[in-house]
């Protein structure tokens, strides 16, 4: 039931992804071409619209990458490890992310709060709240991601290609 779960929401995410890139990339083309065939209609805001899909589908992007087992690894050094040191270096690649992405959660969250408290801007036209905009991606992709590097290891998968000599695993 939990690796449905888990599928299911790489899939979601993965199409949420590749929707923020298609997004920044029409977004940043419309722009430039309003700048070059139309410059009386150009828009300011273009660039910075496309900025926070991108930055938005790279937050979401870990998540991913972990469910995959593309995440962070050192397969050149990890495969040379024996047996038990292999497994001692996985787990440790997912603690050490973990905790990695809870302090990226925290403080992300708390850059979150301080930009909303001053009501910070985009300079553009539409004068979008960087809180909401930009500063939210951090808390969200960490938090999914630590949220899916604690189901995975729950279901016995780590987040890089060495996963399969964690406990349990047949070598």
């Amino acid at each position: 039931m939990l690796e449905r779960l888990l599928s299911i929401w790489s899939r979601i995410e993965t199409v949420l992804i590749g929707t923020l890139v298609l997004c920044a990339l029409f977004t940043f083309m419309g722009g430039a071409a309003l700048r070059v065939l139309a410059p009386q209609h150009a828009v300011d805001w273009a660039d910075e619209v496309a900025l926070y899909f991108i930055v938005w589908a790279t937050a979401l992007g870990g998540s991913v990458l972990a469910a995959e087992g593309r995440h962070i690894n050192t397969e050149i050094l990890v495969t040379g490890l024996p047996p038990h040191l292999r497994r001692a270096a996985v787990l440790f690649t997912g603690a050490l992310t973990l905790a990695f992405c809870a302090a990226m959660f925290w403080f992300g969250w708390e850059a979150f709060e301080f930009s909303k408290m001053l009501d910070d801007r985009s300079a553009s036209s539409l004068r979008t709240p960087q809180a909401w905009t930009l500063f939210l991606a951090l808390p969200v992709g960490m938090g999914l991601m630590a949220l899916r590097i604690v189901l995975l290891a729950i279901v016995g998968r780590g987040i890089t290609t060495a996963a399969e000599a964690l406990p349990g695993k047949v070598e």
